[in-house]
């Protein structure tokens, strides 16, 4: 009601400046509408002008067309006029003119025969000496060959000579320092050899160094894989008990949480704690001291009260108590008072001393009942903590049983957790034992492992270099051979050749050109040619002037005359019109200037009385708006207090005083408000949120369950499959193991060849080594052996495979270039085996390999760039014995699909 008088205040308030506004928006809207006239007519008067205007710049163009046309007309006629009277005064000298001509043709015909008649003589005498001229450039050319062929027969004989003696010279010095090389190369191949012997002893040392440290890195290894998973299996225990008591702890919490604990752990730095916490009963009154608190024992307590005002708007159902009271006074002689037992903060007695007032001990409920109907503005309290007080009887919370069996259950699993942590521990310890001492194991079989291979690295060079001496000392003996063959062959064409002199014939005098008589001739050619124009341009002149009449010329002059005179009269006449046109011009443009800023300036006008317009209507509209949210907000105020309060709003405002105000009003509410706020929320929602909450469990445990029974099918599938992956790899790995043994024997006659497992204990991680030990060595590592032996290990890796493991074909490419004759000849006897009972397919460019085949193939390219695959049986008759020769057997062509024909 009171915001409802408020309301009508302002509206009679603003009804007035409404009223005004709107009449002084009324005559704004006059002026403009006259001034819109104006505008229109000022409007018309533009366009008027400016049509004027348009109509006479368009005859000013017109008379300037017309002036210019006559002015192009008399220019015109005065050119005809004045070749008229040229040619007219020409006449008079025509005859004398076509005499002179006459004169002249025949002096330039007299002279173009005198200069005919010296050409051709000259002509003639050019022919014969340029006749002469090119036949002493012949024979002075051949005998220039002739000097040239000879010349180059002398320089021949002498660069034979001069080469062969070089050659010679070359050959002594080469010889001599190829003599050095051949020794130099023998010495290194002698060190090379001593150097390779030392190594393989120091790598048979090595190796046999090695054996017990990987025979008991091995051991480690087996016992190691088995204490890991042992370990693995107790963290993961361990993982799931902590992870147990991790939920079970933020289950704990979250149902001892309350309103005060969550504000609390936002504010720590500004409330002192929960006032539960601040305060405590003698042994077995706790629940009475819970009673007599109230809903007061989850309050937050604040030293300072602003802080706690600033604090309130995010309290969010929390309970805010400021520390500060003094002693309270009882008026019950002989009762005993529930602050006698309790012990409180310094900070907080005088805040528990307010809120424990009157409140006294009883031993049983019937006594406090009794004394509270003798004192009833006192409460009494039992130790069980029911509390009777004025219009109130308050009960203490039981605790909560499933709070409770969280905690029997937080026990077990932190037993649990003790348990697994104590059998890890040693485990754990002994591990890492053990890995301590794989570590120095790795460690040392590293070291020599590295020994081992820098040595057969070293070893494997010497061999390279041993390979390449022997081969660069096979070459400079070839070389010394071939070198002395060559002198010998030199020192006897060098006898067989015999000095020869050469005598060059004199070369003739070098011929000059006849110049003199081409300069005469070409000179001669053009005065004919200048000659004969001017004789041509001569009598077209005289042809002309014969043709011209006196009569015609005259009347040409008199017309031309005529018609100049008329294009004068024509040009004054255009011109008059062009003045005239101007001066119309310039009045119309005139009139257009004066229009135009009679309408800007109406234009303007107009302007800002539109905008005065527009300004009064948006203060209208705003007042408006104003005034129609007060009406809003006046129909409001009376719908509430009829519908909500079920009075009538002349009633309300009538039983109003002058200091009922909307100011003082709301404070009152607001107090009533916060008085509302220290008694709690209700909260009604808690049922459905916990049926919730029950059934969101119970259908996560169900999930939970599933997963563990889908884990557990998982890792029997697994073990399965670990188990027949064991199996399988077990039995193929015995039968590849024996094959090698066997194959290893029967390509290395007196060797011994084995697989081992690396982790015979874990066949799933384990890797395969090969120890190999050819005929007469010691050695067993791969690396330390030759490229053929290396070569043929791998091969009979390869085919242990295949006989344990048949398969109906083979393919392989170029497998054998390693191979020296003795062992090429195993591994095709090897070979020949297999190709009893499979197909067996190699790429090869070994002859002795081709040798054994049934059929070949080859891949030629012709000369247009196609290609062809050549094949051959060669289990026909004759066949295989022309393989190797220059000549095959007439083979079978099979063109390549995609060969261009």
């Amino acid at each position: 009601a009171a915001r409802l008088r408020s309301l009508l205040t302002e509206r009679d308030r603003r009804t007035g400046g409404w009223e005004e506004g709107l009449a002084r928006r009324k005559e704004a809207r006059e002026r403009l509408d006259a001034l819109d006239d104006r505008v229109q007519e000022a409007g018309d008067e533009r366009a008027r002008a400016v049509w004027a205007l348009q109509e006479t710049e368009g005859t000013l163009r017109q008379t300037q067309a017309a002036k210019s046309e006559a002015e192009a007309t008399l220019r015109h006629a005065v050119e005809a006029e004045s070749i008229a009277r040229q040619a007219l005064a020409a006449e008079a000298t025509r005859g004398v003119r076509l005499q002179a001509l006459e004169e002249d043709a025949g002096r330039i015909r007299t002279r173009l025969e005198e200069v005919a008649a010296e050409l051709k003589q000259r002509e003639a005498e050019l022919d014969g000496a340029e006749a002469a001229f090119r036949q002493e450039q012949e024979h002075r050319r051949e005998v220039d060959e002739e000097r040239r062929r000879i010349s180059e027969e002398a320089a021949a004989h002498r660069a034979e000579v001069e080469t062969l003696r070089r050659s010679l010279a070359g050959h002594d010095r080469d010889r001599g320092r190829l003599d050095e090389q051949l020794a130099g190369v023998r010495h290194r191949r002698e060190s090379a050899d001593t150097e390779h012997e030392r190594l393989a002893e120091e790598i048979e040392r090595l190796d046999a160094e090695t054996a017990p440290l990987s025979e008991r890195r091995a051991s480690l290894e087996r016992e190691r894989h088995g204490l890991a998973d042992r370990v693995a299996e107790l963290e993961e225990a361990v993982r799931g008990h902590e992870h147990r008591r991790d939920v079970l702890i933020a289950r704990l919490e979250d149902i001892e949480q309350t309103a005060g604990s969550r504000f609390l752990d936002g504010h720590r730095g500004r409330a002192i704690g929960l006032l539960s916490g601040l305060v405590s009963a003698q042994q077995g009154w706790e629940a009475a001291l819970t009673a007599g608190l109230g809903s007061l024992a989850d309050a937050v307590v604040y030293l300072d009260g602003r802080e706690a005002v600033a604090d309130a708007p995010r309290g969010d159902g929390a309970i805010l108590a400021i520390a500060g009271g003094g002693p309270a006074s009882f008026v019950i002689q002989g009762e005993r008072t529930l602050l006698s037992i309790v012990s409180a903060d310094p900070s907080v007695r005088g805040l528990v001393c307010t809120v424990l007032k009157d409140i006294y001990l009883a031993d049983t409920l019937e006594e406090a009942a009794d004394k509270h109907a003798r004192h009833p503005k006192a409460g009494f309290v039992t130790p069980e903590g029911v509390l009777i007080g004025p219009a109130v009887i308050r009960t203490t919370r039981r605790g909560d049983s499933r709070a409770a069996e969280i905690r029997r259950e937080l026990a077990v699993v932190d037993h649990d957790l003790a348990q697994g942590r104590a059998a890890l521990r040693p485990k754990r310890e002994r591990l890492e034992q053990m890995q301590r001492e794989l570590s120095g194991l790795a460690e040392r079989i590293e070291a020599a492992d590295a020994d081992i291979t820098r040595a057969a690295e070293r070893l494997s060079r010497l061999e390279t270099e041993l390979a390449s001496l022997g081969k660069e000392e096979e070459i400079l003996a070839q070389r010394l051979g071939g070198m002395d063959d060559a002198a010998t062959t030199w020192r006897e064409r060098l006898a067989q050749v015999e000095p020869v002199t050469h005598e060059l014939p004199e070369l003739p005098r070098l011929a000059e050109p006849p110049i003199q008589a081409r300069v005469a001739v070409e000179t001669l050619r053009r005065d004919r040619v200048a000659l004969e124009s001017r004789l041509s341009a001569v009598r077209a002149e005289r042809e002309s002037l014969a043709a011209q009449d006196p009569a015609a010329l005259q009347t040409a002059v008199d017309v031309a005359e005529a018609t100049r005179l008329d294009a004068e009269q024509t040009l004054a006449q255009a011109e008059a019109a062009l003045e005239e046109a101007t001066v119309m011009r310039n009045a119309a443009a005139a009139s257009e200037r004066a229009a135009t800023e009679d309408e800007a300036q109406v234009n303007r006008a107009w302007r800002e009385a539109s905008t005065e317009l527009d300004r009064l209507r948006e203060a209208y509209e705003d007042e408006d708006r104003v005034r129609g949210d007060l009406e809003r907000r006046i129909r409001d105020a009376e719908r509430l207090l009829r519908e909500g309060h079920q009075r009538e709003p002349q009633e309300a405002l009538a039983e109003l005083s002058a200091d009922d105000t909307v100011e003082s009003l709301e404070k009152r509410a607001e107090l009533v408000q916060r008085r509302l706020g220290l008694l709690g929320r209700v909260n009604l929602l808690a049922g459905g949120e916990f049926e919730a909450l029950q059934e969101r469990h119970d259908f996560l445990a169900r999930e939970l369950d599933d997963v563990r029974r889908a884990k557990r099918d998982l890792l029997e599938v697994i073990q399965r499959i670990e188990s027949e992956i064991t199996s399988t790899f077990e039995s193929a790995y015995r039968d590849v193991a024996a094959e090698f043994e066997r194959l290893f024997k029967e390509l290395f006659p007196g060797g011994e060849g084995r697989l081992v497992a690396t982790e015979p204990g874990d066949l799933l991680n384990t890797g395969i080594e090969i120890e190999a030990r050819p005929g007469r060595k010691r050695v067993k590592r791969i690396s330390l052996l030759s490229g053929g032996e290396r070569a043929l290990t791998a091969m009979a890796f390869l085919f242990a495979i295949f006989r344990a493991r048949p398969s109906p074909f083979y393919l392989m490419d170029e497998v054998e270039p390693a191979l020296d004759d003795v062992n090429l000849h195993r591994f095709l006897r090897l070979l020949e085996g297999f190709a009893a009972d499979s197909q067996v397919l190699i790429v090869t460019h070994q002859k002795r390999t081709m040798e054994v085949a049934g059929m070949m193939y080859g891949v030629s390219m012709s000369k247009d760039g196609t290609s062809k695959v050549v094949a051959q049986r060669l289990d026909e008759p004759g066949a295989r014995a022309e393989v190797g020769v220059e000549r095959l057997p007439e083979p079978v062509v099979v063109p390549e699909p995609d060969a261009v024909h």
